[in-house]
C-alpha cells in the first residue's frame, strides 16, 4: 500500500501529517456552533393579511381566496395551506425542493405587488415571512411584579427590550401581552349631529392637518437645501386644536366633537406565570450564532439588568432551549466516552497485549478530533444528529484499525520483522479494508442528498459518519502499521500468573476451542446447503412478518420534561371569561407534585398552557403518564376542544398528533361528514383529545346595504361600510410621533355609543349630490346569523382537519383502524375527499426518500464490491449479507416493543454498510487462497478459521460501542434507542449467518459460475469443430 509504505519509510512526515490533522481538529472544535438540531431552511413561504373588522368569509372571499389563486401560480408551489378567522388571513405556501427558501419570497412579494389592486383598500400592508426552524425562541421570559400594567409594559418596552437586543448574538426580540400606547379619538356622534358632521370629514381633518412630507429643495452656489412642509402635532392636547371643518365661517376643531386620551390599545391576550399576570418575551438568535453562547450571554447581561429593576419587578426564564441542549450533549458525550471505553476493552480481550489495543485504540481519539474540521469546513454545529453519528460511529472508527493490527499481529507470529510484517500484513488486507470502507461511505452519501425536511437533518449525520470513517481508513493506513513496526511484539502477552491474566488466557483458549467447533460445523452446512438456505429464508420471512405487528411511527416519544395544554373555547367569550377557565385549569394542573412551572397564554377564544416538570430521573412518572391524568380531569370541562400531550419526537408543540384531511366544495356537507367521521374517530380505543379543526362562530348581525337607495340618495357603499368598522371597530388614521416612537392615532366614536346596534341611530353620511345629511339607518338592513370562527382551506379548497391524540398504538396502527371503519361505515360521498394530514404525509414523503437513498446505497455498494473483486457474480454472495442483518435488527425492535419508527428504518439503513464487512473479509480471504491453489473447501474452510478472530472482534467492538446508546436513559435518548437497538439486533444476526450462509451462498454462486464457464467452453469447442470441418 503506497501511503503506508511512505509512512513506514518516512515515520516522522508521518506523524506530523497526524498532528497537523489533530490540531486543526482541535481548533476547529473550539469554534464549532452548538445547537440542538441542524440549521436547515425550510421551502415555506407565509403570507399574513389584516383588515381589522371583517368577518372570516369576508377575509376568505376578499383576500384568501385571491392570494391562493395568484400565488398559486408560482412556480414550485406544491401546498396552499391557509387558515382565515375574523380579521387575519394566513396563507403558508410550501414549495418543492426545486426552490430555495428566499427566492420563493421574494416571488410571492412581487405577486402580491402586482395584485395589490385586487385586494381591499383598507387592509393593512401584506407581510411575507420566510418560515425558518432556525428561528425558533431560544429563550423565554416573563416580567411581572408590583407595578400596574401600563407601568410594566413601560419598563419592558423602554429598559428591557433594548438591553436585549443589544446583545451580542441576540436577532430579534419578541414581546406579548405588553400594553402599547395609542391616541385614542373618542368622537361623540351626537355633537357631530348637531354640527352637521360626518366621521369621514373628521378622518379627513386629521389626515391633512397632521402631516410630514418632503417639498423638494432649494440650491445656490455653495450648497443645497432640503425642505420639508411640516405641521404634526407637538403633543398630545395639540390633537384638540386641529380643525376638521368650518361652518359659515366658524372653525370646528377637533376638541368640540371628539375627546382626545392618551391611551392604550385594548388587549385581545394576557399571560400568567404561576398565576401571576406577567409579559412574555421570545428571544430569536441570530442566524449561525452558538444557541449556549448566547443564552449564556443573555443571562450573564440579565443578572445586572435585574438589579437595576424597581423593587418587587422579576424576571423568570419560562424556556431555556440551551438546558435541553447541555443534557442532550452531555448524554451522548457520555455515551461517547463509554462507547470508547468498551470498544477497547473488546479489542484487549481478544489481543492481550498493551501494545496492540493501544496501537487499535488510538485510532478512535485520531479519528473524531480530525472529524471536527471536516465538519468546521462543511459549515456543520455539534448538533444532535452530528454528536449522534460519532457516539454511533465509535465501533466503525477501530474496525479497519483491528482488521489491520490483527493481521500484522499474525504475520508477526510467522517470524517476520516487525516492518515487514506491518508491510506486507496491510498490504495483503488493504483492498478488503478499502472496500468495507467504502460500502459504509456508499451507505451514508445517498442519506446524505435525500430530499425534503428529513434530507436536511440527516445531512449533517450521515456525512459526519462518512468523513468519521474515511479519517480512520487514513490513520489505519498510515498510523497504525507505523506504531505497530514499533511497539506490537508477539508474546506480549499480560503475566498469566495474574488472575486477570489467567483470565484473558482462558478466554482466548476458549475462543479457539470455538474456532475449531466452528470449522466442524461450517464443515457440516456445506454439506447441507439447501438445508441452510431454507432456515434462512424461513428465519428471515418470519421477520418480516412480525412488522404489522409492530405498529409504525416517525419520531420515537420523547420526555423532555413538558406537558402542552392546548385547549379551544366556544366562540364568543370574552377575555374575562377565558381567565377565569384558564385558572380551573391551572387549579388542576398545580395539585401535581411534579410540576415545577406553569405560564399560560389567554385569547378569548383559546387557553394554553406549557408546564415544565421536574427532570426525568426525578421522576417515577413519564411526562406522557402525567398528560394522561391531567387529561382525564380536564376533559370533564364542558366547552373545551381539548389536547394534552407530553413532548413527542423532536420539538414540543401543542398541535395534536394524528390529522386527516377531508376537502370539499359544499360546506354543508364537509361538516356533516367530518363531524361524522370525528365519532368514528372517538370509538376507537386509545384516541384521545378528538375533535375537528372547524369551530362555530359567533351570533353574527349581517348589514345589507340598499344600494338603489344608496345610488338615489348619493352615498357610495364604501362610504357606509368604513363609517360602520368605525363604529363599532375604529380605524388607525396615522401616527403620532412623540420621543422617537411613532405611535398610532385610532378614531372611533365614545365607548358608551357603540354597546349595541342601535348605536347605529344617529350616525349620518354625507349625500355626494345634494350635501344633505342622511340616516345611515335609511340606507342599511339587518340580517341575523352565525359567522364561522376560523376557516380551514387547503390547496384553495374549504378543508376541516380531524385530530387526535393517541395512547398506547402508533400514529400508523391509528390511521389503519380509522381508514378501515370509515372504508367500511362512512365511505365518503361524492363531491368528498379524504387526505392524508401533514404529519402523515411527511412520514410517507419521508419513507419515499429514504427508499431511494436505500436502492441508490445498494447500487453503490454493489459496484464497488465488483470493481474489488473484479466480478459480477462475486459481490451477490456478500450482498446477501443485508437480509441477514434485517432479521436481527426487526426482532431486537419488536422485543423492545417500541414499534417500527423512521429512526429504526435509518438503524436498518445503516446495518448496509456494516454487515457486508464480515462478508468481503471471508470471500476476500478464500478467493486469495484459491489464486494461490487451494482447494475450495479447504480455502473457505481456512478463511473461516482464520477470519473469524477479527470478525468477531470487530463486530463485538461495534455492539459494545453501540450499547449504551441503546440503553442510556438520558434527555434525548428516546430518539435514538431504536437505531441503536436495530444495529445491535442486525449485527447479531448478521455475524452469527454470515459465518455459515455466506460460505454457502458462495459455493453455490461458484457452482452456477463453473456452469456458465463449461457451457461458454462447450459452445467454443463446437463453433471450433465446426469451423474445423468447413476448412
Amino acid at each position: 500500500m503506497f501511503i503506508t509504505d511512505i509512512s513506514l519509510k518516512r515515520p516522522t512526515f508521518a506523524i506530523v501529517v497526524i498532528i497537523a490533522l489533530l490540531a486543526a481538529g482541535i481548533i476547529s472544535f473550539m469554534g464549532l456552533n452548538l445547537n440542538e438540531q441542524p440549521e436547515t431552511n425550510l421551502p415555506y413561504t407565509a403570507v399574513i393579511i389584516t383588515l381589522p373588522g371583517a368577518s372570516p368569509d369576508q377575509m376568505e372571499s376578499k383576500v384568501t381566496k385571491i392570494v391562493e389563486d395568484n400565488v398559486g401560480q408560482i412556480s414550485g408551489v406544491k401546498h396552499l395551506i391557509s387558515r382565515v378567522s375574523e380579521g387575519y388571513s394566513l396563507t403558508v405556501i410550501e414549495f418543492d425542493d426545486s426552490r430555495t427558501v428566499d427566492d420563493a419570497a421574494q416571488d410571492v412579494r412581487s405577486k402580491l405587488g402586482s395584485i395589490r389592486s385586487l385586494l381591499p383598500n383598507d387592509i393593512n400592508e401584506p407581510v411575507v415571512s420566510k418560515i425558518n426552524m432556525n428561528e425558533m425562541p431560544v429563550l423565554s421570559l416573563t416580567v411581572a411584579g408590583d407595578l400596574s400594567s401600563v407601568k410594566l409594559s413601560n419598563l419592558v418596552d423602554n429598559t428591557i427590550v433594548p438591553k436585549l437586543n443589544s446583545i451580542s448574538g441576540v436577532g430579534s426580540v419578541t414581546t406579548y401581552g405588553l400594553m402599547e400606547r395609542e391616541i385614542q379619538i373618542k368622537v361623540d356622534k351626537d355633537k357631530l349631529a348637531a354640527f352637521n358632521l360626518t366621521i369621514g370629514q373628521i378622518i379627513s381633518g386629521l389626515s391633512s392637518d397632521n402631516i410630514d412630507i418632503p417639498s423638494g429643495k432649494v440650491a445656490d452656489d455653495s450648497r443645497e437645501v432640503t425642505l420639508r412642509t411640516y405641521s404634526s402635532i407637538k403633543n398630545v392636547e395639540g390633537f384638540n386644536d386641529i380643525i376638521v371643518a368650518t361652518i359659515n365661517g366658524t372653525e370646528v376643531r377637533l376638541g368640540d366633537v371628539a375627546e382626545v386620551i392618551d391611551g392604550y390599545e385594548a388587549r385581545d391576550s394576557i399571560s400568567f406565570y404561576n398565576g401571576e399576570e406577567c409579559i412574555g418575551i421570545d428571544i430569536v438568535k441570530q442566524s449561525g450564532t452558538n444557541t449556549v453562547e448566547v443564552v449564556d450571554e443573555i443571562k450573564s447581561q440579565m443578572e445586572a439588568l435585574e438589579a437595576s429593576l424597581p423593587a418587587g419587578v422579576s424576571i423568570n426564564v419560562v424556556s431555556d432551549n440551551s438546558t435541553s441542549i447541555r443534557a442532550s450533549v452531555h448524554s451522548v458525550e457520555e455515551t461517547l466516552i463509554e462507547g470508547c471505553l468498551l470498544a477497547v476493552a473488546i479489542i484487549f480481550l481478544f489481543l492481550r497485549t498493551w501494545g496492540s489495543t493501544l496501537v487499535s485504540a488510538i485510532s478512535l481519539p485520531t479519528s473524531i478530533i480530525t472529524t471536527f474540521a471536516a465538519m468546521k469546513i462543511m459549515g456543520f454545529s455539534l448538533n444532535m444528529m452530528s454528536l449522534m453519528a460519532l457516539s454511533l460511529s465509535v465501533g466503525l472508527l477501530v474496525d479497519d484499525a483491528i482488521v489491520v493490527i490483527e493481521n500484522i499481529v499474525r504475520h508477526l507470529r510467522m517470524g517476520k520483522t516487525p516492518i515487514q510484517a506491518a508491510k506486507e500484513a496491510t498490504s495483503e488486507i488493504s483492498l478488503a479494508v478499502l472496500a468495507t470502507t467504502l460500502t459504509i461511505v456508499a451507505v451514508f452519501l445517498p442519506m446524505s442528498m435525500m430530499n425534503g425536511i428529513l434530507g436536511s437533518f440527516f445531512k449533517e449525520f450521515g456525512l459526519t459518519i462518512a468523513f468519521a470513517v474515511l479519517i480512520s481508513l487514513f490513520i489505519s493506513f498510515t498510523l497504525v502499521p507505523l506504531l505497530a513496526s514499533r511497539y506490537v511484539k508477539d508474546d506480549e502477552d499480560i503475566e498469566p500468573r495474574t488472575k486477570f491474566g489467567r483470565f484473558l488466557h482462558w478466554f482466548n483458549y476458549q475462543f479457539d476451542l470455538l474456532a475449531g467447533y466452528y470449522k466442524n460445523i461450517l464443515s457440516v452446512v456445506l454439506r447441507n446447503r439447501k438445508k441452510t438456505i431454507a432456515v434462512t429464508v424461513a428465519l428471515f420471512v418470519a421477520s418480516i412478518a412480525l412488522i404489522p405487528l409492530m405498529g409504525m411511527s416517525f419520531i420515537p416519544s420523547q420526555d423532555k420534561g413538558i406537558i402542552t395544554i392546548a385547549a379551544e373555547l366556544d366562540s364568543g367569550l370574552s377575555l374575562d371569561a377565558a381567565t377565569e377557565r384558564a385558572k380551573k385549569i391551572e387549579d388542576i394542573v398545580n395539585q401535581y407534585k411534579d410540576v415545577q412551572s406553569v405560564y399560560t397564554t389567554i385569547e378569548k377564544d383559546s387557553i394554553s398552557l406549557s408546564i415544565d416538570l421536574t427532570d426525568k430521573k426525578d421522576r417515577k412518572e413519564s411526562s406522557d403518564e402525567i398528560a394522561s391524568q391531567m387529561r382525564a380531569e380536564i376533559k370533564v370541562m364542558p366547552g373545551l376542544d381539548l389536547s394534552v400531550a407530553g413532548t413527542s419526537g423532536m420539538s414540543s408543540s401543542s398541535a395534536k398528533a394524528y390529522a386527516i384531511h377531508i376537502q370539499g366544495e359544499d360546506f354543508d356537507q364537509l361538516l356533516e361528514y367530518s363531524q361524522k367521521a370525528k365519532q368514528l374517530l372517538n370509538d376507537i380505543p386509545g384516541a384521545v383529545d378528538v375533535g375537528i379543526s372547524y369551530k362555530a362562530g359567533k351570533p353574527e348581525t349581517r348589514i345589507v346595504v340598499d344600494r338603489d337607495a344608496a345610488a338615489d340618495l348619493g352615498v357610495a357603499p364604501s362610504s357606509i361600510s368604513s363609517t360602520l368598522g368605525i363604529l363599532f371597530n375604529g380605524t388607525t388614521v396615522g401616527q403620532y410621533e412623540s420621543g422617537g416612537d411613532r405611535i398610532d392615532v385610532k378614531v372611533s366614536v365614545q365607548d358608551d355609543q357603540s354597546t349595541s346596534l342601535d348605536s347605529i341611530n344617529g350616525i349620518y353620511l354625507a349625500s355626494t349630490t345634494t350635501g344633505r345629511m342622511i340616516p345611515i339607518e335609511q340606507l342599511i338592513s339587518k340580517e341575523y346569523g352565525t359567522a364561522s370562527s376560523q376557516i380551514a382551506r387547503y390547496d384553495k379548497s374549504r378543508d376541516i382537519e380531524i385530530q387526535a391524540n393517541f395512547i398506547g398504538l402508533t400514529s400508523s396502527e391509528l390511521n389503519s383502524a380509522f381508514m378501515d371503519k370509515l372504508n367500511k361505515e362512512l365511505p365518503p360521498p361524492k363531491g368528498i375527499t379524504i387526505g392524508a394530514g401533514s404529519d402523515q404525509q411527511f412520514m410517507e414523503e419521508s419513507a419515499g426518500g429514504l427508499v431511494q437513498a436505500f436502492i441508490l446505497g445498494i447500487l453503490f455498494i454493489f459496484l464497488i464490491l465488483a470493481a474489488q473483486f473484479e466480478s459480477w457474480l462475486d459481490p451477490f454472495a456478500i450482498m446477501f449479507s443485508l437480509p441477514l442483518a434485517i432479521i436481527g435488527a426487526i426482532l431486537a425492535m419488536f422485543l423492545k416493543g417500541d414499534g417500527l419508527s423512521m429512526v429504526g428504518l435509518i438503524g436498518i439503513f445503516f446495518l448496509m454498510g456494516l454487515v457486508t464487512k464480515n462478508a468481503i473479509l471471508l470471500v476476500d480471504f478464500i478467493k486469495k487462497r484459491r489464486e494461490e491453489g487451494s482447494d475450495r473447501k479447504e480455502a473457505i474452510l481456512e478463511a473461516a478459521m482464520i477470519r473469524l478472530r477479527p470478525i468477531m472482534m470487530t463486530t463485538l467492538a461495534m455492539i459494545f460501542g453501540m450499547l449504551p446508546s441503546a440503553l442510556n436513559s438520558g434527555t434525548g435518548s428516546e430518539i435514538w434507542q431504536p437505531m441503536a437497538v436495530a444495529i445491535i439486533g442486525g449485527l447479531i444476526s448478521s455475524t452469527l449467518l454470515t459465518l455459515f450462509v455466506i460460505p454457502v451462498i458462495y459455493t453455490i454462486l461458484d457452482d452456477i459460475k463453473g456452469k456458465l464457464r463449461s457451457v461458454k467452453s462447450k459452445a467454443r469447442d463446437n463453433i471450433l469443430t465446426k469451423t474445423k470441418r468447413v476448412s
